[in-house]
């Protein structure tokens, strides 16, 4: 039976934070450890979370210097133990509550454990409307990420290799993903599961740093899949089109 390591960051998200925790006693599969780092909330989360009586919550409340640096260190407690890591802020959530005991009945049958899983989500709006979105094929990761961050499981024994580079603000994740998948076999250690995992909040996403993080995403792109300027570059503005057709229609209702 596999084990899970379960990151959950929060920061003055108290009720976020308490829809996460309810998706996670909610689940049939109760292997499974479930990491806090809370970046000194004063909304109430700290009071919650040390009242919280829970043998399964592994609790750390201490300032950091922002997400990546409170996920990276969620990372070092999950990678101290094998089996897998998802990272799942708080105000996400698993998308049914049997979704760790279908990823460990899929792993029961592969011929080859993964080492890394991921696969379809939900994006939830603030009318909290929920929108199933199909992961892509993972050898479209250097284009960007083929799914949300959570959904995605990280085999601890490679993950232990690895950490957020704090130099991104808003794609350290997509950095540490593109690491962690060279050198793999994406046919044989890439579980992808044809059902949806998580529910993504996208109410805190920012349209603004969106462009911000597309930036982000040409520099990694240079700096560690090699792509020339030029190449870099021109993945950068179709984004950056993309992106902006996006919010476009969204203004007009389409």
């Amino acid at each position: 039976m596999v084990s899970f390591s379960i990151v959950t960051i929060n920061w003055n998200n108290l009720d976020g934070l308490k829809a996460t925790y309810r998706s996670l006693v909610d689940q049939t599969f109760r292997n499974f450890r479930w990491i806090v780092i809370d970046g000194n909330s004063t909304d109430g989360s700290v009071e919650w979370l040390r009242e919280l009586d829970d043998a399964q919550a592994e609790i750390t409340i201490e300032s950091d210097r922002g997400i990546y640096d409170a996920m990276d260190k969620g990372r070092r407690r999950a990678v101290e133990t094998d089996g897998y890591t998802l990272f799942l802020n708080s105000g996400d959530a698993l998308a049914s509550s049997d979704v760790l005991a279908r990823i460990d009945a899929e792993l029961v049958q592969a011929a080859i454990a993964p080492r890394f899983i991921y696969g379809d989500f939900y994006r939830k709006d603030a009318s909290g409307n929920l929108k199933l979105t199909p992961a892509h094929p993972i050898e479209r990761a250097p284009l960007g990420l083929p799914a949300s961050h959570q959904t995605m499981y990280f085999e601890n024994e490679r993950l232990r290799q690895f950490k957020f580079r704090l130099d991104y603000k808003l794609s350290a994740d997509y950095c540490l993903l593109l690491e962690f998948l060279q050198g793999l076999d994406l046919q044989r250690d890439v579980m992808q599961l044809p059902f949806p995992l998580c529910i993504f909040d996208t109410t805190g996403v920012s349209h603004k740093r969106r462009f911000e993080a597309i930036r982000e995403d040409m520099d990694i792109r240079k700096r560690f899949l090699n792509y020339s300027s030029a190449n870099a570059f021109a993945l950068y503005v179709l984004h950056y089109l993309h992106t902006h057709t996006k919010q476009l229609r969204s203004a007009l209702g389409r």
